[in-house]
């Protein structure tokens, strides 16, 4: 390669080629190994070199920490044009896709779940916002120039493209990728005259938290509901045909099949999304990237594990895991890699838990303390309530006044009838009212002492039922019977691993090839991401039904991609030898002895379990027994009252 020297005029000397691109190739510096050299194949012009001068020149410690960042021009020769740059050699990170991507990772990134995908979008905001702080725009986002390594650190390459802001005159981005492209600028066949704005970027950042968040999933690409739907990602996004919104079905669109529902995300994240990807968005209104480092860092304090599987963690306003009912219809997005396998000694012994089980469940549930334990006399009505004697006589007089008008009156009897039987009835009713009175109170006092008696005993009987010790003896003994079956189960896993070996090592074969990386006639990268959203990422993923479901995959693309993968289906052949590994094999054990130890564990703890629950019954009936007492008579008391008073 010769000598080269920096813009200070020192002398640089390139070692071997590490990549080449169509604009140049980068080479080390065996001198500095944290720097690597890109040198263009054609000497940039007159305005890019002196981008790349004052890039070099305004380089910061913030900048290189986040970015590939020019760190010094080169030249063939002291004081003459700029050839290319020194930059922060990037080492161990792969482009962002290998990890939002659910094929990718499971390859890439096994161990990784998604608070790890939370922490890389975290990152990823944090790039940006520090490139935006530096009044730069990177213009041209999409997934090849942001770099992730293991640590979830992240890197932002292709620095050289970037807009710069270079004290007023601002050296634009030329380039773009079509669906990384916001709305507003959909249809332009070329970047040379555009200048990018920050918000531009945000649409392009908010789409990079989307795929790591929601397993590469694009977020307009859906199932068409209209038939102008879907034939052309870059035709929804200019359509703002946002997927996941609570609109979509207004907008004419869907999730995809089997993708992660959108509620996993806090309702603020949500609405953020909604910002970005529709029309409030093209209007400046998209959240910036220091919006999305701090929301993004409140969701990793807000994240919790699965019970179940460890690789599976969610936020918590989720009650029920997200990943588990995916996993149920067959949705796997996070491996679950189990535990190490190894024989462990145990001393447990089943007809000795279950003895010590059986002794300690017997139960006979307290006598509680009830109103018929308390003989008690009822108080009849006061004397002057039930005294007849006046009305007796008012009534004999009513009668003697009839027969005296009817003697005078016989043509009048109807008339003297009707009054007569109303006359009774006043009578009758008369000074009824305070002794109706005092039924009434008698039977109010009743109720309220049933209600406090009801209030006190019925918590109680429901913590001492005896169907308490009955269902946790029934659920214990369903424990007993799974742990008798686990060795039958063990082998019968083992067994289907074997039966199934040839389809699952082609399988794994199929896996090993992505569509994002092949060539495929028709196939572009918009096409590749509209599959990916379908959950489409591998050869193993492809049937000629699964593609052409997908719109704008009509038969001829739809047989491209069937053809790509049957091309790769012919060359595998089965490995007898390695139809069943021992990782596979320990899997299944590791799973069985877990769930051995589980159920073990749980019978062990049962008796005390008993015990404590005799306890409690014990002590709240002895700290509740006076109440109840005091109660229960006077509900006795208040039965025996309103029964004496009916007899009044």
């Amino acid at each position: 390669m010769g000598a080269y020297f920096t813009g200070r005029d020192l002398p640089v000397q390139l070692g071997r080629q590490l990549g080449r691109g169509g604009e140049g190739a980068v080479f080390e510096v065996p001198a500095q190994a944290a720097l690597v050299a890109k040198v263009y194949h054609q000497p940039p012009n007159g305005k890019k070199q002196s981008k790349l001068g004052f890039m070099a020149a305004q380089a910061t410690d913030s900048l290189f920490e986040y970015c590939a960042w020019p760190k010094e021009t080169l030249h063939k020769s002291k004081s003459g044009p700029v050839v290319g740059f020194l930059m922060p050699k990037v080492i161990g990170k792969a482009p962002v896709h290998m990890l939002y991507s659910p094929a990718h990772r499971k390859q890439e990134y096994p161990d990784a779940a998604w608070d790890f995908l939370v922490f890389v979008a975290r990152n990823t905001a944090a790039a940006f916002e520090t490139l935006h702080k530096h009044r730069h725009v990177l213009g041209d986002v999409n997934q090849g120039n942001v770099m992730v390594g293991k640590d979830s650190k992240v890197m932002l390459i292709d620095c050289d493209s970037y807009q710069v802001n270079a004290l007023g005159s601002v050296h634009l981005c030329e380039v773009g990728v079509s669906h990384f492209t916001p709305p507003e600028l959909q249809g332009r066949t070329s970047f040379d005259a555009v200048q990018r704005t920050v918000n531009h970027d945000s649409f392009g950042l908010a789409l990079l938290v989307f795929h790591l968040l929601f397993g590469g999933r694009h977020p307009y690409a859906g199932r068409p509901l209209r038939k102008d739907v879907g034939d052309s990602l870059e035709n929804d996004i200019q359509a703002f045909r946002y997927a996941y919104g609570n609109d979509a079905a207004k907008r004419g669109i869907s999730p995809p099949p089997n993708s992660i529902p959108i509620n996993l995300v806090p309702a603020e994240i949500q609405r953020m999304f909604v910002a970005a990807f529709t029309e409030p968005g093209a209007q400046g209104q998209r959240p910036t990237a220091s919006d999305w480092v701090r929301e993004l860092d409140g969701l990793r304090s807000r994240l919790k594990r699965c019970g179940q599987t460890k690789s599976h963690i969610f936020p918590t306003h989720l009650a029920q895991c997200p990943w588990c009912a995916l996993d149920d219809t067959g949705v796997v997005y996070f491996l679950d890699l189990g535990q190490p396998f190894s024989v462990e000694a145990s001393n447990f012994s089943m007809a000795k838990v279950w003895a010590a089980i059986e002794a300690s469940c017997k139960y006979i549930p307290p006598e509680i303390p009830k109103p018929s334990d308390f003989p008690v006399t009822g108080i009849p009505l006061p004397a002057e309530l039930t005294n007849n004697t006046g009305k007796t006589l008012m009534k004999m007089a009513c009668v003697a006044v009839g027969v005296g008008l009817f003697a005078a009156f016989p043509q009048a009897l109807i008339p003297i009838l009707i009054a007569l039987w109303i006359l009774w009835s006043v009578i009758g009713a008369k000074d009824n009212g305070p002794k109706l009175a005092e039924i009434r109170h008698r039977k109010e006092v009743l109720a309220d002492a049933m209600n406090a008696y009801d209030k006190l005993v019925i918590p109680l009987q429901a913590l001492a039922s005896a169907n308490v010790f009955t269902n946790k003896r029934a659920e214990l003994a369903k424990l007993r019977e799974e742990h008798a079956g686990l060795a039958a189960k063990e082998a019968s896993e083992l067994a289907k691993l074997q039966a199934t070996a040839e389809k699952r090592q082609r399988q794994a074969y199929l896996e090993r090839f992505f569509i994002d990386t092949a060539t495929i006639s028709g196939v572009g990268a918009a096409k590749k991401a509209a599959l990916r959203s379908f959950g489409i990422e591998t050869a193993a993923d492809v049937t000629f039904g699964k593609v052409s479901s997908v719109r704008g995959f009509g038969d001829v693309l739809s047989r491209s991609v069937v053809d790509w993968r049957d091309a790769h289906a012919s060359r595998f052949k089965f490995q007898p030898s390695q139809a069943v590994t021992p990782a596979e094999m320990n899997k299944i054990r590791s799973a069985v002895a877990a769930r051995r130890r589980a159920i073990e564990a749980a019978l062990k703890a049962a008796p005390e379990a008993f015990q404590s629950q005799k306890a409690q019954i014990a002590m709240a009936l002895a700290h509740s027994k006076p109440d109840i007492i005091s109660a229960a008579r006077r509900v006795a008391q208040a039965m025996a009252d309103d029964l004496a008073a009916k007899k009044s």
